[in-house]
């Protein structure tokens, strides 16, 4: 069996990230100490790995189709129009708002807007407070005038706060990671993290169904449920491609 790569391991982890949405999961977990605390380190851990493009495998379900549609359908159209908007008018503040970002598909929506919109946040912040002063408050009014408002902005925070909640709002994502950090030691922890959880919720957990939402039970051809393992792929799953990793990337601001 092959070894998981990094953009499998992110999966992974944001499959399970998504599950402990269900009370039904996330309880069981609780009385083994699990909290939004615990959670909201797993989310800093994802994103501070996804600083450089990971090649997402085939999306998990989400609970809430509707709001993942909802969040597909604005990143298509404001990814759009900020990226050609800053490309023009602001390329400094373009190349820090879209350091390693693109359009993506399925769950990884979700960080990709959740990253957007907290960069861009950052962005008319003094220039001592990684922002751009002046010139980033000028850029917001252009990108504001393009239609990307304030009010436009909180629907997405809205929309990503419904995707990232256990029950009610998780803390903000506090700033992840030193300039200096490597993309090795970023992946190690988010997969420690993964390691701990999962092990404690194959225990904590019995009911099947929870367990192939949990990405721990996949059905084969022939209808028969088959342990998924946290540090190998299955032979008959689909081939992820390995993503391209610099030692070297930059954080992403929170």
């Amino acid at each position: 069996m092959a070894r998981l790569t990094i953009g499998q391991k992110a999966e992974r982890v944001l499959k399970l990230l998504i599950a402990l949405r269900n009370p039904r999961i996330a309880a069981p977990l609780a009385r083994h100490g699990f909290t939004n605390v615990d959670l909201d380190e797993g989310w800093s851990l994802l994103k501070n790995v996804t600083r450089t493009k990971l090649d997402f495998v085939e999306a998990p379900p989400t609970t809430d189709p509707d709001a993942l549609r909802a969040l597909d359908a604005w990143e298509n159209q404001w990814f759009v129009i900020a990226d050609a908007t800053l490309t023009r008018h602001a390329p400094e503040i373009h190349a820090q708002v879209f350091r390693n970002l693109s359009q993506t598909d399925g769950m990884a929506v979700i960080v990709s807007v959740g990253t957007f919109v907290e960069r861009l946040d950052t962005i008319d912040n003094p220039e001592w407070n990684g922002g751009f002063g002046q010139a980033g408050k000028d850029a917001r009014a252009l990108l504001a005038q393009r239609g990307l408002t304030e009010m436009v902005v909180d629907e997405a925070k809205a929309l990503l706060g419904k995707l990232r909640n256990v029950d009610g709002p998780l803390p903000d994502l506090e700033k992840i990671a030193a300039e200096d950090e490597t993309f090795e030691k970023a992946e190690a922890a988010l997969w420690a993290w993964y390691l701990e959880w999962s092990a404690i919720a194959r225990r904590a957990i019995t009911q099947r169904g929870l367990l192939r939402q949990l990405g721990f039970l996949r059905t084969t051809p022939g209808g028969k449920d088959v342990e998924v393992t946290d540090d190998e792929v299955p032979e008959d799953a689909p081939a992820a491609r390995t993503p391209p990793v610099r030692a070297d990337a930059t954080t992403i601001p929170a």
